[in-house]
C-alpha cells in the first residue's frame, strides 16, 4: 500500500496554496489530503490534523510548511504517521514553540515583518509581503496572498510542543536558501537537530507555490522509504 500524503499549511495562509503540489502528487497516484487549520492555537491545529489522520488507512507522510512544522511535530506522534517532511518549517522540541525558536535565530538574519497583534491575532505587513514571503511568485499572486491573509493566533505562535514526533519518526527537510521568513541558519540548525535528510534549493518562503515540483519530489522521496 502506498503512503497517503497529508499536507499542513503554515501561518497567514490556508491549504489552497498546496494545490500545485497536490496536483503533482495526484498524477503519481498518491492519495493526498489537505488539512485546513484555523491557526488559532497549536493545540487546536494539532487536534484538527489528528482528526484528518484518523480517517486515513495505512502509512502517512505528514508534511508541514513553516508554522505547519510545529503542527506536524505535535500531531505526528499519531500511529498512522510513518514519516515527517518539513518544508522550510519550524521543528520545535518538547517545551518549545515557534516563538521560542524565532528568539534563538541570529538577530542579524532576516526578520519577518509581523505587525503588532490586534485582538490576539497577527498579520504580516502587506507592503512587505512580496519581499519577505513570496519573492519568487508573480507579483500579482503575491499581492493576492498578502490581501487574503489568515489571522495567525498568538496561541499558535506561543503554543508549546508536548512531545516531538521527530524523535521517533524519520524526517526530511527542504532547506530554502533565500527564505526571508525563517532564517536559513535557523533552518540548518533545526534540520541538523532532528537528524533530517536535507534537500537544499534557492527560493522564497512560498516555495510550495513557486516550485511545487521540488516540494513534491522531496515528499516522493520520503514516501519511497515508508
Amino acid at each position: 500500500m502506498s503512503a497517503t500524503i497529508v499536507l499542513v499549511h503554515g501561518g497567514f495562509v490556508d491549504g489552497s496554496g498546496w494545490r500545485a503540489v497536490y496536483d503533482d502528487l495526484r498524477k503519481d497516484g498518491f492519495d493526498v489530503r489537505i488539512v485546513q487549520n484555523p491557526t488559532k492555537s497549536l493545540a487546536d491545529d494539532a487536534a484538527t490534523t489528528r482528526n484528518v489522520l484518523d480517517t486515513v488507512e495505512g502509512p502517512v507522510v505528514l508534511v508541514g510548511h513553516s508554522y505547519g512544522g510545529a503542527v506536524i511535530t505535535e500531531a505526528g506522534t499519531h500511529d498512522a504517521v510513518a514519516a515527517l517532511v518539513y518544508i522550510t518549517a519550524f521543528a520545535p522540541d518538547q517545551g518549545e514553540s515557534v516563538n521560542s525558536l524565532l528568539g534563538s535565530f541570529p538577530a542579524d538574519g532576516p526578520q519577518p515583518p509581523i505587525l503588532p497583534p490586534v485582538d490576539g491575532y497577527l498579520f504580516l505587513d502587506r507592503a512587505k509581503f512580496y519581499d519577505s514571503f513570496a519573492a519568487d511568485v508573480t507579483p500579482a499572486e503575491a499581492t493576492f496572498m498578502g490581501d487574503s491573509q489568515v489571522p495567525w493566533g498568538l496561541e499558535a505562535l506561543g503554543g508549546t510542543v508536548t512531545e516531538a514526533a521527530w524523535r521517533t519518526k524519520p524526517s526530511w527537510y527542504l532547506h530554502v536558501t533565500e527564505d526571508k521568513m525563517i532564517a536559513p541558519a535557523g533552518q540548518t540548525s533545526m534540520a541538523e537537530r532532528i537528524g533530517a535528510k536535507v534537500t537544499e534549493t534557492p527560493g522564497s518562503h512560498a516555495i510550495y507555490v513557486s516550485q511545487p515540483k521540488v516540494v513534491a519530489d522531496l515528499i516522493r522521496a520520503a514516501a519511497a522509504e515508508v
